[in-house]
């Protein structure tokens, strides 16, 4: 990811933590929600990489603003050649939702139907539903009135891609995760030395490491397989899912462990990152679908399996 739009970012999304609304008005006018739309609709029509790294900062700062989805909704309006309005967006991929995050706030919805994309506008009318995450989730009604822009993609790549959007965000936040972990059990003391001096603890921090490296790597190598034109390629999205969903339960269930019950206060804030995990591993497909995805290729590849998982000709 750029530097320079690497720092902006992260000084915008920590200055404006707290405050949504402000939040989303800074990003705006930095151009931060405009990386994947063309520079004909006022963007910056930048590399996948750049869109993602954002994704995965807003994941690492619990952004309660649907910067995620607005950059992914750009990129599939794009795909389909259609113009990418100014605002909030939301998508829904039909048979895959419960519901639009952010669905009571957002301009547009971009909907999702195998290689058709529609735009229809928002906030969405619909009930809120009960979520374990902190974001608004807004039942979706039946469709009614008729969409802005219609459009076909040409590739039918559109869950594939938004499961890896919510990779990246379950990244961003399982790295963050960690560090505030490591951090608490370096201060907070019991029986006189700090929690990191135990042994117990210091198994849990190192497996936390473990699974934060394991899902960041083979997301990062599903990210610079994303082309313009093209789906993900699906063994190594459904790879990456499956990977970032493990390890966010993972991670989040001993990073409450070690905090106890400090750890579910608002105040302190790891809660606002745990509960958008439990969330965010079940969006776009959990992990028995993406496992089943990756079995399915294996056992469709040529020849005998073990000799190719041997040889690293999985994928």
């Amino acid at each position: 990811m750029d530097v320079l739009l690497e720092q902006t970012a992260t000084r915008i999304l920590s200055d404006f933590a707290d405050a949504p609304d402000a939040l989303w008005r800074a990003l705006e006018e930095n151009g931060l929600t405009r990386l994947w739309a063309g520079e004909a609709d006022g963007g910056f029509d930048m590399a996948p990489e750049e869109g993602f790294g954002l994704i995965w900062l807003a994941g690492a700062h619990a952004a309660a603003v649907p910067l995620a989805d607005t950059l992914a909704a750009a990129w599939l309006l794009s795909e389909a050649g259609l113009p990418v309005p100014s605002g909030r967006m939301g998508i829904f991929i039909d048979g895959w939702q419960r519901g639009v995050a952010f669905g009571d706030v957002v301009e547009h919805v971009v909907c999702i139907r195998d290689r058709s994309v529609s735009l229809h506008r928002g906030p969405w009318q619909g009930c809120a539903l009960t979520s374990i995450g902190k974001d608004a989730l807004i039942s979706v009604p039946r469709l009614r009135d008729a969409p802005v822009a219609e459009g076909e993609m040409q590739a039918d790549g559109g869950l594939a891609f938004a499961a890896l959007a919510r990779a990246a965000q379950i990244c961003g936040a399982i790295e963050a995760v960690l560090a505030m972990t490591i951090a608490f059990a370096g201060q907070r003391e019991q029986f006189g030395r700090p929690l990191s001096k135990n042994q117990a603890i210091q198994h849990l921090l190192s497996e936390m490491g473990a699974e934060a490296a394991a899902a960041t790597g083979i997301v990062d190598a599903a990210i610079l397989s994303v082309r313009r034109g093209a789906a993900p390629d699906l063994t190594t999205t459904a790879a990456a899912k499956y990977r970032a969903g493990v390890a966010a339960g993972i991670v989040a269930e001993h990073a409450h462990q070690v905090h106890g019950a400090i750890g579910y206060t608002d105040e302190y804030g790891l809660a606002r990152l745990t509960r958008r995990l439990w969330r965010w591993r079940e969006d776009f497909g959990g992990e028995s679908f993406w496992a089943n995805m990756l079995g399915q290729a294996a056992l469709a590849g040529p020849g005998r399996l073990w000799p190719r998982i041997a040889d690293g000709g999985l994928g």
